[in-house]
């Protein structure tokens, strides 16, 4: 059994879960505890009092507000840290210089990092100590985004002309997961961003942007709609196709195609088809712990490859581009 130490007992990490009694692997307790292979053998939070009801809550035997104690307690194999995101680079970096005992690996929350130098820190001193961070892009473990990549390679869907794209919390915090599914399923980078209008919907020090930008060598189009999440919340990607248009809508609730075709008119008009990107049975963080498993049981850093660190540097960098080097 692998050991793994959770840092930061908020949401992600299970703290309003019921731990067991629902099916859903969308919060580090179940989905470790679903593949059978990992221990929760700690869990640290600054508050000691949250710390003591999280481990209580999902049975782990030990807690603590002390980082560095509870590495040498209890040696974990990996360290997950889902703390607020202005501490990740902090925590992540406290780990890495540790005396010993050093984990196999590290799972972090995103964004990875606030700027540029703390971003090559963490990428130099990974690779000194050799251990690989991975970071919790989700998306990239859905079978839905993993799908659509293969499609895009496919060019299923013919060319692609246009991205519309809505989210709201913040251009740091949630705008991060739009710019990186974006690279990752079309394998494009972004150039000529733009903000076009700013919310400050309660995220301090991070707006939600309306930005305008281009895809790639051939510049599509791409917009990031900000909307104010007070009101209520959307997350929603438009791919607009030579053969029709892609609609994720609701968290991806709802996956809809809609294809080319001509009418009695000789128009060219749109009709729904059915699509069968999305797999409703499989968890993205579920996936994400398989990785690490598969990492952990045959030392292969290729099992890894869509998910480092290193891979989701551009990500960080094109957020970068408009928040003026600061993502807190």
């Amino acid at each position: 059994m692998y050991k793994v130490l959770i840092v930061g007992c908020g949401k992600i990490a299970g703290y309003f879960s019921d731990f067991g009694k629902s099916n859903k692997d969308d919060n580090y307790v179940a989905a470790f505890r679903s593949n059978g292979k990992f221990e929760l053998v700690g869990c640290v939070d600054l508050d000691q009092e949250r710390a003591a009801k999280f481990s209580h809550s999902a049975g782990i035997p030990y807690n603590s507000d002390d980082l560095s104690k509870a590495i040498a307690k209890v040696r974990p194999d990996v360290i997950s840290i889902a703390t607020p995101d202005e501490t990740h680079f902090d925590v992540t970096l406290k780990i890495l210089e540790a005396s010993s005992p050093l984990p196999r690996i590290i799972f972090l929350e995103k964004p990875a990092c606030s700027d540029e130098n703390e971003l090559t820190t963490l990428l130099q001193r990974s690779a000194e100590v050799n251990i690989p961070i991975i970071i919790n892009q989700s998306r990239r473990f859905s079978p839905l985004y993993q799908n659509l990549r293969a499609s895009f390679r496919k060019e299923r869907f013919g060319r692609l002309l246009r991205i519309d794209t809505t989210y709201y919390d913040g251009w740091c915090h949630s705008g991060v997961h739009l710019v990186d599914i974006i690279r990752y399923v079309s394998g494009l980078e972004f150039g000529n961003l733009e903000v076009v209008e700013k919310i400050l919907d309660g995220r301090k020090k991070d707006f939600t942007y309306t930005v305008r930008g281009e895809l790639g060598l051939e510049k599509i189009p791409v917009w990031f709609h900000g909307w104010n999440g007070n009101y209520y919340q959307i997350f929603d990607l438009d791919f607009r196709f030579s053969m029709g248009r892609l609609r994720i809508s609701n968290f991806e609730d709802q996956v809809a195609w809609e294809e080319v075709y001509q009418n009695r008119s000789g128009e060219r008009i749109l009709r729904a088809q059915p699509i069968d990107l999305l797999d409703a049975n499989e968890s993205p963080l579920k996936n994400g712990v398989t990785a690490i498993r598969e990492y952990l049981d045959t030392n292969r850093s290729d099992v890894l490859e869509q998910c480092l660190l290193q891979e989701i540097e551009p990500t960080m960098r094109t957020l970068w581009q408009l928040a003026h080097e600061k993502c807190k």
